[in-house]
């Protein structure tokens, strides 16, 4: 069976960036929740939201509650960054606002030793984010840095990362006053400079990754 692999899209800005471009993108504001099919793959992205903040992006409740059914139905779901967020709080874990920003290149201290993620290994992932999370009691913690980085929780993995970076994505975020603000004590240029330098192996790590976990089993 050739199940689809279906991106669901959380803000407008934060797209499938390098992930292969056969993959379906939906809108998460768009979306009858009913009608998705768990025989299918689920990528859940990121945002400038908090999963928190589901008063104002109302849409946030309906999806917290279709991953806790798909989830413990052991649908096979990849959450990045705003997605493995909304994992743990829909699973019992906690999503919250830390004390410091997480942005740049970060080298991850593995925790379980699994193939699946060797790509992310022996390199730096990207990060840009300000919420963390408590991860769900159920889910086996598999890397981190100063805060949980990836997580498995039955069939279902969440990344805090951005594995998918690109260029043209990180110059979208950056491209407001807010970013700016935010990132004014950040060496910003060096981080861009080793996105430039590292952009192609970024991109055969995502792929990589991605390959091995469509091949992975329902």
């Amino acid at each position: 069976m050739n199940n689809k692999t279906i991106a669901i899209i959380n803000d407008s800005e934060v797209t499938t960036g390098s992930l292969p471009n056969n993959i379906i993108s939906i809108n998460a504001w768009d979306i009858d929740w009913d009608d998705l099919s768990l025989d299918d793959n689920y990528i859940i992205l990121g945002g400038h939201m908090g999963s928190y903040d589901d008063e104002t992006f109302t849409y946030l409740q309906e999806e917290k509650q279709w991953l806790k059914n798909a989830i413990n139905e052991n649908a096979k779901i990849l959450g990045i960054c705003l997605g493995s967020q909304l994992i743990a709080d829909a699973m019992g874990g906690t999503a919250f606002l830390s004390k410091n920003i997480e942005f740049g290149f970060k080298s991850l201290e593995f925790l379980v030793d699994n193939s699946l993620f060797d790509d992310f290994r022996n390199t730096k992932v990207f990060s840009w984010h300000r919420d963390t999370f408590n991860i769900p009691p159920e889910a086996t913690l598999i890397a981190k840095t100063e805060y949980p980085q990836i997580y498995s929780i039955k069939n279902s993995l969440a990344l805090q990362f951005h594995p998918e970076i690109k260029l043209d994505l990180f110059e979208n975020w950056y491209d407001s006053n807010l970013s700016k603000l935010e990132l004014a004590n950040y060496d910003v240029h060096s981080e861009l400079n080793y996105l430039k330098d590292n952009s192609q192996q970024l991109e055969k790590s995502m792929h990589n990754f991605y390959n091995k976990w469509i091949a992975l089993k329902h």
